[in-house]
Order: structure tokens, then C-alpha cells, then sequence
């Protein structure tokens, strides 16, 4: 306790701390472009992820998690770098501008352009059939 005001010195900065007012926070986004006219369209026709990288490989914006970005990033980037080398292997006048993979799942789209790398991942939609 202070002997001047009789009030222990954690009361005093009790006192002369204010509490900051609470912040409200936004509701967390599930993806950096909810509510898109073009990625719902893009969903609604089996599409499931679009990953937007420059010309080094550096994710930009992407529709889906941080993690499955960096799951795609990380294992496509060295792949279609090592095509790109492939093709201008080849013939040197020449450079790859669009790669397609397919597996039992799914497709994977990749367009490489001047300033910015395209990854487009689209699921296989399930046909129903007709036994008649």
C-alpha cells in the first residue's frame, strides 16, 4: 500500500488502466470468394478447387483451405516445372501452356501463362444409370 493514498499500487493501475472495448469478429469465411456467381457455377458443374499462383509458384488467391492449397502447391509446382523444362528440352522455341491430369477421381487443369499459373481441380461427377 501507498503510504500517500492508502491504496495498493495495483488498485491505482486498476484505476488508470481503461478495458478496451470489445471487437466484434466477422463470422469466419470457408472461402476467399463466398457468394462468387463464377465459383458457384464453377462448383455447381464438378469443379472443386481453383488455385491462382504467379509466375514463381507463390499462391495468390485460392477457394480452398490454406492446407489443401499448400498440399497442391507443393506437390504441382515442381511437376509442372519440370515439364515446362521437358518441353523446352525438346525444342527451345517451344514452351508448355497447358497441362492436363486425369485419375480415377478426378481431373487436374493447369494453364501457365506470362505473369500467373492457373490450377483448376475438378471432381468426376457420379452418372446415374438407367437399367431399363
Amino acid at each position: 500500500m501507498s503510504k500517500t493514498s492508502g491504496q495498493s499500487t495495483t488498485e491505482n493501475l486498476r484505476k488508470t488502466v481503461k478495458a478496451a472495448p470489445a471487437v466484434k469478429k466477422a463470422a469466419p469465411r470457408i472461402r476467399s470468394y463466398d457468394g462468387d456467381a463464377f465459383v458457384d457455377l464453377f462448383a455447381h458443374r464438378g469443379g472443386r478447387d481453383i488455385i491462382i499462383l504467379d509466375n514463381q509458384g507463390v499462391p495468390l488467391r485460392s477457394t480452398s483451405s490454406p492446407r489443401r492449397t499448400f498440399q497442391y502447391v507443393s506437390n504441382l509446382k515442381p511437376l509442372l516445372f519440370m515439364a515446362r523444362n521437358v518441353v523446352r528440352d525438346l525444342d527451345p522455341s517451344n514452351d508448355i501452356t497447358f497441362m492436363r491430369i486425369r485419375s480415377n477421381i478426378g481431373e487436374i487443369h493447369m494453364t501457365l501463362g506470362a505473369e500467373f499459373i492457373l490450377i483448376v481441380v475438378q471432381k468426376f461427377r457420379k452418372f446415374k444409370r438407367n437399367s431399363t
